[in-house]
């Protein structure tokens, strides 16, 4: 059964598509539902259709880790399926070192100029740009790679990745770092060496990696006038975000759950993220929006009611005081052109 008890078809077309050795495209099949409900897909629109990559390495290796270039990419499979939708369950850091890589990331368009690195979480969706003549080095691993601790401090790999931004623009001395690294683990892939011992090679060499980047990344923007454990308590709010948004829209919900005030929570998303945090919860809840919006084709009221809202009229005043337009037009409207 299909939102609001509407029967859902499965579009026979799904399809598995082997693209690269580390992992499968598995597309997935359209969910096709009854015209007529109010706030469903306008006749004539279709949602994007994405397809979900999973992480699956080859039998021989078995790491969580590999490393390649994006013109090796594009040698293992059709050009169309580059720029298709595609939705993760691993990390991609994508080092453009030629030309310009154009992307979507959630919504958000992003150019990367050669130096710069894109970086794409598990769970958004993504989509290379149209062009070939870009060139960038690859780099795709398991969140489960970063879960090790280093030293009594137990950093916290995750969300020092978590806290980097989707575009990084980096310096000549972190690039040639990046650069290096990402050399190194290509060839540390191809060790004959027993596991676990090659993946703890390789967990190192990331971890080193991404605590690098995030060093780069804090030198670039201080936090002004934040207290020295802003940031952790800033990523413990995010990840509460992550987990409730869908339940809690309120920040003294967040707050309570913290251990702190209201306007504590406030002055460390401000700190942190330049806006306070009223505004990052609608901002997150408004992304939650927008992914069903465009990527399923579930009604409004169904929406309305996945993330939380008691009444439909009451989701559509708040997508149309953070967007500017009411959730059907934002469905109608979207171009995912780049």
């Amino acid at each position: 059964m299909g939102p609001g008890g509407m029967v859902a078809a499965r579009c026979p077309c799904s399809h598995i598509v082997r693209v690269a050795g580390v992992f499968d495209t598995i597309k997935v099949g359209c969910q096709m539902v009854n015209s007529g409900h109010n706030g469903s897909m306008p006749r004539g629109t279709r949602p994007i259709d994405i397809e979900q990559v999973q992480y699956l390495p080859s039998a021989e290796s078995a790491l969580d880790l590999e490393v390649f270039s994006m013109s090796d990419l594009r040698r293992r499979g059709p050009r169309a399926h580059l720029q298709r939708h595609h939705r993760y369950d691993f990390h991609m850091f994508v080092h453009v070192r030629r030309g310009k890589c154009r992307a979507m990331v959630d919504f958000s368009h992003i150019e990367c100029g050669a130096g710069s690195l894109l970086t794409i979480r598990p769970g958004q969706v993504h989509r290379f740009g149209p062009g070939s003549r870009w060139d960038a080095n690859l780099l795709l691993f398991r969140p489960e790679l970063l879960q090790a601790s280093q030293g009594e401090e137990r950093l916290q790999m995750p969300e020092l990745i978590d806290a980097l931004p989707g575009h990084l623009r980096l310096d000549r001395s972190t690039g040639r770092f990046l650069a290096d690294t990402l050399a190194r683990l290509e060839e540390e892939c191809t060790l004959e060496a027993r596991q676990p011992l090659l993946n703890w090679l390789l967990q190192s060499e990331l971890a080193t990696l991404v605590m690098r980047l995030h060093i780069f990344h804090t030198e670039q923007q201080p936090p002004a006038g934040a207290s020295a454990d802003a940031p952790e308590r800033f990523r413990l709010f995010k990840r509460l975000l992550d987990a409730k948004v869908h339940q809690w829209h309120h920040v003294s919900r967040y707050a309570h759950a913290m251990g702190c005030s209201e306007k504590t929570l406030t002055r460390i998303c401000s700190a942190v993220a330049g806006v306070g945090a009223k505004a990052f919860i609608a901002s997150r809840l408004a992304l939650e929006a927008k992914r069903l919006l465009v990527h399923t084709e579930m009604p409004i009221s169904a929406i309305a009611q996945r993330l939380g809202f008691d009444e439909a009229t009451n989701f559509t005043k708040f997508f149309r005081s953070i967007e500017g337009c009411t959730p059907s037009d934002f469905r109608r409207r979207f171009d995912v052109s780049l």
